[in-house]
């Protein structure tokens, strides 16, 4: 009450006073249970999503254990096909006649030509006496030696039946090597020959042979070989080393073998019949005694 009794100027200002608290005990209290409460439903709402989350979780859970197990297990190993292995053509092939038991390597890059009973023998043979037979002949590509004057070359093997062995030995000399051709014994691979060489020709056209004899089964094997070279007047070719050209074809002659056979009408050499037991004088055994001795 004295309060409300005093003077004007006092009493307003107690008055604001009195206003300004009654305003903060008033709405203080009531803007802080606002403030608890809006923290307090910010929480909820956040743990009520936390809480979700596990559930919604819990759902998809099986999927990532799957996965794991798929990834611990390890897959089937599917062996890998086979490679196929390329098939290697041999550089050589080999030729066998059983009829004269001849048998040889050459190139497979070479042309093989088996003779018959009606072949004529491809070059001029070496033989003293008529009757040699084809057996088989070999020829070397024609393009062997680009850029040079060489034509062609040959390996060929014919027999004959109709000689000796001393015949063998011998061989046809025309004029041109009459004076300095003479056979020569040489040895390749396992058989030891009897050589000879011969050259015939005109300076464009040249042929150079070599000869080899050896005398088995009765009969005279001949294996011959021949180089060529051809050129014309106007060509501006290289010569051919010959010598190289007859080492590879040396090198198919290394590789002839010849079998024991029998062949039709060969000449069998000349053996002494053993006598007969008829002729034979046999003296007959006598038995003396023991007596008789004394």
């Amino acid at each position: 009450m004295a309060t409300i009794n005093s003077t004007k100027g006092s009493g307003n200002q107690s008055f604001k006073q009195i206003e300004g608290d009654n305003w903060s005990s008033i709405y203080l209290p009531a803007i802080c249970a606002g403030i608890l409460m809006t923290v307090a439903l910010f929480m909820a709402v956040s743990c009520s999503k936390k809480m979700d989350q596990p559930a919604s979780g819990g759902i998809s859970a099986p999927a990532p254990a799957a996965s794991t197990q798929a990834a611990s297990t390890p897959a089937p190993v599917v062996p890998a096909p086979p490679k196929k292995a390329k098939k290697v053509r041999p550089a050589n092939a080999t030729y066998v006649n059983g009829t004269y038991g001849v048998s040889f390597t050459y190139p497979v890059k070479y042309s093989l030509q088996a003779g018959t009973k009606n072949s004529a023998v491809p070059v001029q043979a070496g033989f003293l006496k008529t009757g040699g037979l084809q057996v088989a002949s070999v020829d070397m590509p024609g393009d062997s030696y680009p850029d040079t004057d060489f034509s062609s070359a040959l390996f060929n093997v014919s027999v004959n039946p109709n000689m000796t062995e001393l015949e063998c030995a011998n061989f046809v000399v025309n004029e041109a090597n009459k004076d300095s051709a003479k056979p020569t014994s040489v040895k390749l691979g396992s058989n030891e020959f009897t050589e000879f060489e011969r050259m015939s020709g005109e300076p464009t056209h040249q042929t150079d042979m070599k000869y080899f004899h050896l005398f088995k089964n009765g009969a005279c094997y001949e294996f011959s070989l021949d180089v060529e070279t051809e050129r014309r007047a106007d060509d501006e070719l290289a010569q051919v080393d010959r010598g190289k050209v007859f080492q590879k074809l040396e090198k198919i002659l290394s590789t002839a073998r010849i079998k024991d056979v029998e062949i039709a009408g060969a000449v069998k050499p000349e053996t002494t019949a053993p006598p007969a037991i008829s002729d034979l004088k046999v003296e007959k055994a006598q038995v003396v005694s023991p007596a008789e001795q004394k």
